[in-house]
C-alpha cells in the first residue's frame, strides 16, 4: 500500500514542482499556460482518451452504472452545494454557482489522468471519460447560464445560453473523438494495433504536460487564506469523495470501478471555477486559493482515500 501511494504521488509531486519552479522564474508566462492548456486539451488528450476507450472492453462499455454512478456522485453534491449556499448561507446566486463548482468539480484531466493512469493503467480512462462528461455537459453550461442569470442583463438569455455552452461542449474534441471510439467498441469493429500505438504515442505526452500545467497555475496564485478557503477544501477533498462512496454502495457497484469513482470525486478543484470567477469577477482570490489548497492537501487526502477504498478492490465478483 505505501509502495503504491509513492510510486503514484512522487512523480506527481514532482513534475508539478517543475512546472511551479517555472512558474515562479518566469520562463513560462500566462499566454505560456494558455498555449500549453490548449495544446493538452484540444491535441493531446483526445488521443489519449480514444486509445483507452478501444482497448477497453465491450462488457464495461455497455455497463450502464457507469455513467449513473458519475451522474449521481458529481450532480447531487452539486445541487446540493449549490442550494445550500443559496438558502442557508444566504449567499447570491453568481456566488452560490461559483462555490457549488468549486467543491464538486474535481480536476480529471491535469489530475485524474496522471493519478489513477499511474494505479489502473489505460483501463482508468474510460471512466474518466465519463466523469468527465457530466462536467462537460451539465455542470459547465448550468454554472454558465446560473453566472448570466446573476448578473442583471442575462436574465432573458438562459435558454440560449445553455444551448449555445452545450453546443460548444460537445464540439470539443475531448467529447466526441473518444465517442467514435465508443462506437467502434460497441459495433465490434476492429481497429488496427499500430493505429492504437499511433494514439497512445501522442497521447501519452498529455500526463506530464498537464502536471506541468498545474504547477505553472499553482505558481501564479495569489494566496488569502480564510474560512472559506478553509471549509471548501476541507469539503472537496473528504466529504465529496466519502459522498462518491455512499454512491457507489448505494448503487452496488464494487472492483475497480468504485476505487476510481471515489478517486475521481477526491481530486482538487478544477481550474475551470478560476475562469469563471475571473469572467464574472467574483470570488477571484477565493477561487485562486481554493485550487491552490486544494491541490496541496490532496497529498495527503488521496492516500487516505486509496487506503479507505482498498476493500472494495477485493469486492469485485
Amino acid at each position: 500500500m505505501l509502495n503504491t501511494i509513492a510510486t503514484t504521488l512522487i512523480p506527481v509531486a514532482f513534475v508539478i514542482y517543475l512546472g511551479n519552479l517555472a512558474g515562479r522564474r518566469h520562463f513560462f508566462g500566462v499566454p505560456d499556460r494558455a498555449l500549453l492548456t490548449r495544446l493538452v486539451m484540444t491535441w493531446l488528450l483526445p488521443p489519449l482518451l480514444l486509445a483507452g476507450i478501444l482497448q477497453t472492453p465491450r462488457a464495461d462499455l455497455m455497463n450502464y452504472r457507469i455513467p449513473l454512478t458519475f451522474v449521481v456522485g458529481l450532480m447531487v453534491p452539486f445541487l446540493v452545494a449549490l442550494l445550500g449556499c443559496l438558502f442557508v448561507l444566504r449567499s447570491d446566486l453568481r456566488t452560490s454557482t461559483l462555490r457549488a463548482s468549486l467543491l464538486t468539480f474535481p480536476d480529471m484531466v491535469f489530475m485524474g489522468v496522471p493519478i489513477l493512469g499511474q494505479l489502473f493503467g489505460p483501463s482508468s480512462l474510460y471512466p474518466i471519460l465519463i466523469a468527465n462528461l457530466v462536467p462537460s455537459l451539465i455542470i459547465v453550461p448550468l454554472t454558465t447560464v446560473l453566472l448570466e442569470l446573476g448578473e442583471q442583463n442575462g436574465r432573458r438569455a438562459g435558454a440560449h445560453v445553455f444551448a449555445t455552452t452545450l453546443v460548444k461542449a460537445v464540439c470539443e474534441p475531448r467529447v466526441w473523438v473518444p465517442f467514435m471510439g465508443i462506437v467502434l467498441v460497441i459495433l465490434d469493429i476492429p481497429v488496427p494495433q499500430f493505429v492504437i500505438s499511433s494514439l497512445d504515442l501522442i497521447g501519452k505526452s498529455t500526463t506530464g504536460l498537464s502536471l506541468f500545467v498545474a504547477g505553472l497555475i499553482i505558481a501564479e496564485e495569489k494566496v488569502r487564506l480564510t474560512a472559506a478557503v478553509a471549509v471548501g477544501t476541507f469539503t472537496k477533498n473528504l466529504v465529496h469523495p466519502f459522498g462518491m462512496l455512499a454512491t457507489v454502495l448505494a448503487l452496488g457497484v464494487t472492483g475497480a470501478l468504485a476505487q476510481e469513482a471515489i478517486l475521481l470525486a477526491a481530486l482538487p478543484s478544477a481550474v475551470i471555477a478560476t475562469m469563471f470567477a475571473k469572467e464574472h469577477r467574483v470570488l477571484e482570490c477565493e477561487s485562486l486559493t481554493t485550487i491552490l489548497a486544494t491541490r496541496i492537501v490532496a497529498f495527503a487526502t488521496i492516500p487516505m482515500m486509496i487506503a479507505v477504498t482498498h476493500d472494495l478492490m477485493r469486492a469485485a465478483p
